[in-house]
């Protein structure tokens, strides 16, 4: 019998005191829900949980989440039997296991705690109510756009604790200390969001709010981010129609350009910042995208037009220096070169080759590169988890995360049979293409906070398990229920 029509668990929801029993249990996995809310708002404003005391603290909130979940709603055979759960326990003991093949089995207990994490958080997230679900998603997007906002004043007050120097410029880095993660965190939260928005055009807070976190990610000026977030559009196109999705994008993604363009004149080191002018393009890029969000395709075209042009007068009656930093900027990031990733990465090849099938045990990795100037130079990431996880757990440990990886694949693509609303299953989808994509280009798995957050995304559009009371999965008002399976067929 399916999710969608399996039968009530009398035992569970019915008897003496049954009914408040229910309550009780519904309850108590709503707490578990916040606290799964509290873990990421406190790992993301806190340097991604990348030091310990922040990660001993994440972790206890997650295991109390865990508990008090599965308290309320006990384990099945349902949960036993979610790939993502066997892969990634195979993944956890291959690490422990591996650490002490090499000697260091402390340095297993890391990567494994992480994989727990992970189990830990889809098995709440799918005891959760759909309420609760949404509360956790809507909260992670404010948490998200908190983030996206203390990057961009770091870049327009040169705040240093959320900006990060380097080639020259300032980028920002937000509460996560480091502009690649912070960009890791915003673009799958903005995907999420524009899906919201295809579903909903013209909703003035789903466009402020993808608006936001967008500009947030362009402020790190990541280019990892930017083709994660071509490739979650991409994705997105496929699964909601490329009319839709273009229409829902249009004003969120040019708010964040006009935000972007003002921002560009603080961010040379060499020049001083321009709060005012950042601040003026911050109010303009939100307008523009509410007032898109609003108006039929041809006038949304037409005003756009107007406002480049209008853009390219201010730009020019302000001056001062606008074109230089740009230049400047363009000269930094739009490139495709990358010496230092590309050493690292190579690094990382090597020694998967020189360790083939079991690494050199987890962070044992030593990645050196010969420099340009004949020097050596030391990486202490390959700025590719894939490259890492070869280089530190070897073919096997590659060959189990794949599984892993397939596995969630598999979870979120079965996600949408089982119910949950087209828009949302698509902008989840969206967003963990994105992250698998970024993945590829920088050290985010070692920032636990930014992990927990992808996971909670994709927990929460998960259906209930067999056995965990008689509750409907995550679904869309009536109404648009047939048009969205019609859409998903």
């Amino acid at each position: 019998m399916s999710p969608t029509t399996e039968a009530p668990a009398p035992a569970r929801a019915s008897g003496a005191g049954g009914g408040g029993d229910a309550s009780g249990r519904h309850g108590a996995a709503g707490w578990a829900g916040l606290l799964l809310l509290t873990a990421a708002a406190a790992g993301l404003l806190g340097q991604g949980a990348f030091y310990a005391r922040v990660r001993w603290y994440l972790g206890v909130l997650v295991a109390a989440a865990a508990v008090l979940a599965l308290v309320a709603w006990p384990p099945t055979r349902d949960d036993a039997r979610l790939p993502p759960v066997v892969a990634a326990l195979a993944l956890a003991a291959w690490t422990v296991g591996d650490a002490a093949l090499h000697g260091v089995p402390a340095a297993g207990a890391g990567p494994a705690l992480l994989l727990l994490g992970l189990v830990a958080v889809l098995l709440v997230c799918r005891r959760l109510e759909p309420e609760d679900r949404e509360v956790l998603l809507l909260g992670v997007v404010a948490v998200g756009l908190l983030v996206a906002l203390a990057g961009w004043v770091g870049v327009a007050g040169r705040v240093g604790s959320w900006a990060w120097l380097g080639d020259g410029i300032w980028r920002a880095s937000s509460t996560l200390t480091y502009p690649n993660s912070a960009a890791a965190v915003l673009v799958p939260l903005a995907l999420v969001m524009l899906a919201r928005l295809a579903d909903a055009p013209g909703s003035l807070p789903l466009a402020l709010a993808a608006t936001g976190l967008l500009a947030g990610a362009a402020a790190t000026l990541s280019r990892a981010a930017a083709l994660a977030l071509v490739v979650g559009l991409v994705v997105l196109a496929g699964l909601r129609g490329p009319r839709r999705t273009a229409r829902a994008a249009l004003g969120p993604c040019l708010g964040a350009l006009v935000v972007l363009v003002g921002l560009v004149p603080s961010m040379p080191a060499a020049g001083p910042a321009r709060p005012a002018l950042a601040l003026a393009s911050l109010g303009a890029g939100l307008g523009l995208a509410a007032v898109l969000s609003r108006l039929r395709a041809v006038a949304a075209v037409a005003l756009v037009v107007a406002g480049l042009l209008l853009g390219c007068l201010a730009v020019a009656a302000v001056g001062g220096g606008v074109g230089d930093a740009a230049r400047l900027v363009a000269e930094t990031r739009v490139t495709l070169a990358s010496p230092d990733r590309s050493g690292a990465v190579g690094a990382a090849l090597r020694v998967a080759a020189e360790h083939p099938l079991t690494g050199t045990g987890p962070g044992q990795a030593d990645l050196r590169s010969e420099g340009a100037d004949g020097g050596t130079r030391i990486f202490g990431y390959a700025h590719n988890e894939y490259a890492q996880v070869a280089a530190e757990l070897g073919l096997v440990g590659l060959a189990l995360l794949v599984v892993l990886l397939v596995a969630l694949g598999r979870l979120l693509w079965s996600a949408c049979a089982a119910g949950p609303p087209v828009a949302g299953w698509a902008g989840v989808v969206a967003a963990t293409a994105a992250f698998a994509v970024h993945s590829g280009f920088d050290f985010v798995w070692h920032l636990p906070a930014v992990v927990l957050t992808v996971t909670l995304l994709a927990g929460a559009i998960l259906p209930a398990p067999h056995g965990a009371g008689n509750r409907k999965p995550f679904r869309t008002a009536p109404g648009k229920e047939s048009d969205e399976r019609q859409i998903a067929r």
